[in-house]
């Protein structure tokens, strides 16, 4: 865990320089195109191993900066027994979503090869939440959270129009509210398919 808040902290230096600054000052000087994005990532709440899924919507420019706002919520069922008072023992659901701005830098671009560095700030909330005896769901539990998760994500293009990559990061969570009872704090990872609808587009209209 220390070696990877290292790491991450290293990341974020970098975002410091002014030499990296003046590359995205470039870069903004170019047209920008929309970007819409599905969002797969994996992660861990407490032991459980969970997907989360968000939308992204944003601009990009010279296919090296983009940024942009979405939403993602918690996919996986994060499910545990507690104590309700005057209820006894009920089963209860982790329920998770927020918003985000994000910035997305491709610092390496070589043939088939991109290197990004992605960073999200999130602001939403998370609740437990239970069935009582007569089947009607009840909150037990509800907290604003923050939260800031830099990655870093290597990306493999092929055939034009699609690509495959990985990527890895953490997830660092500040409550506002209750204790929900689980760790939120957690390395995030990404593994799949990329599709790049937007030059499918352009070169349909050609």
């Amino acid at each position: 865990m220390r070696r990877l808040l290292l790491i991450l902290a290293l990341i974020t230096a970098l975002g410091s320089r002014a030499q990296l600054i003046d590359s995205i000052g470039l870069f903004l000087t170019e047209p920008p195109r929309p970007i819409v994005r599905l969002d797969l990532k994996g992660s861990f709440v407490s032991n459980h191993n969970v997907r989360l899924i968000g939308l992204k919507l944003g601009l990009e420019h010279a296919r090296r900066f983009q940024y942009g706002l979405g939403y993602s919520f918690l996919y996986s069922p994060v499910v545990r027994d507690r104590n309700v008072e005057g209820e006894g023992l009920r089963s209860s659901r982790l329920r998770l979503g927020y918003a985000h701005v994000y910035t997305d830098y491709a610092f390496y671009q070589r043939g088939p090869w991109e290197v990004h560095i992605p960073v999200q700030l999130g602001f939403g909330s998370g609740s437990v939440v239970y069935e009582d005896a007569t089947g009607r769901t009840r909150k037990l539990l509800r907290s604003g959270l923050i939260l800031y998760e830099p990655s870093m994500t290597v990306q493999y293009r092929f055939l034009k129009f699609f690509g495959v990559g990985a990527g890895w990061g953490f997830r660092l969570v500040i409550r506002t509210g209750d204790d929900l009872g689980e760790r939120l704090t957690a390395p995030i990872y990404s593994l799949g398919v990329r599709i790049f609808f937007g030059d499918l587009y352009k070169e349909l209209q050609e």
